[in-house]
């Protein structure tokens, strides 16, 4: 299940926080994002998300695909889905899934079930017999790791409130602890300027952020690419406003590695109806 626990942290880079929204009814909201993703310029893969919220729940679901080269050597398609409540400007994910096909393998995938902002079950499923994981070479998950934690997916939706949404260091200056079913990390945002972006369905400003992985607990000590992840700080992620409400999505990643760049460009971002 590594691969499993990378496409998690992937999806974390590509969604983080959890801000809230100002709505002060039931108003629904229909919210896409389309991604492009490139490594050091060569197109490798694309990625929709679809949002659904009020001021009292949230569902969110997504689908990403390999393209260009990396189709022909090695294809796969991936889904995500995430549910759970607004309750007075916080995020409470109840359910989450995510589902990863390789050329003809059968699926790889996990589900996490939630209860009052705690794990409450965890299913593996990989085509690969687990490894046990047992200290001292790993790091175990402990039962507070479980509690106040958040999925990967959920952090898609950064919802602020009124006044706040206007200050980039509001909303980029902040730490999710997140649990992707084998692994516990945090990812911490600084703000670092405010940035123009145009794509179809959008165009005005985005605040572009740092952002950092920061290794909990689940990883094997002294790892290579753990380190390399936690030390990494060639990384960013732009947020933007969903259809002129305080709440916020990532319209831009980026992702500096020793090897090249990761990018997802938006060429969607806008209304789902």
């Amino acid at each position: 299940m590594g691969k499993i626990t990378k496409i998690g942290a992937v999806i974390a880079a590509l969604g983080l926080g959890a801000l809230c929204a100002g709505t002060s009814n039931a108003e629904e909201y229909n919210h896409r994002t389309s991604f492009t993703v490139k490594f050091t310029g060569l197109e490798i893969g694309k990625a929709t998300f679809d949002i659904k919220f009020d001021d009292k729940s949230y569902s969110l679901k997504g689908t990403g695909k390999t393209s260009g080269l990396v189709e022909w050597v090695a294809p796969s398609t991936g889904q995500f889905e995430s549910a759970g409540a607004m309750i007075e400007n916080q995020l409470k994910p109840e359910i989450h899934s995510v589902s990863v096909r390789e050329r003809k393998k059968n699926p790889e995938s996990v589900k996490l079930a939630f209860a009052g902002e705690k794990v409450v079950d965890v299913e593996i499923q990989s085509n690969k017999k687990r490894k046990v994981r047992k200290a001292p070479k790993y790091i175990p998950i402990e039962a507070n790791h479980l509690a106040a934690v958040m999925d990967p997916a959920s952090t898609l939706i950064v919802p602020l409130s009124g006044e706040d949404a206007q200050d980039g260091n509001k909303v980029c200056n902040q730490r999710f602890p997140i649990f992707d079913g084998e692994t516990r990390y945090d990812i911490r945002l600084r703000y670092k300027s405010t940035r123009p972006i145009k794509t179809k369905g959008y165009k005005g400003h985005a605040y572009v952020c740092q952002l950092r992985y920061i290794p909990v607990a689940g990883h094997k000590k002294n790892q290579r690419n753990v380190e390399e992840m936690a030390a990494n700080k060639n990384m960013e992620i732009w947020l933007a406003p969903m259809q002129g409400v305080s709440v916020f999505t990532p319209i831009k990643i980026s992702v500096g590695t020793k090897y090249g760049k990761f990018v997802a460009d938006p060429t969607y971002f806008g209304s789902a109806s």
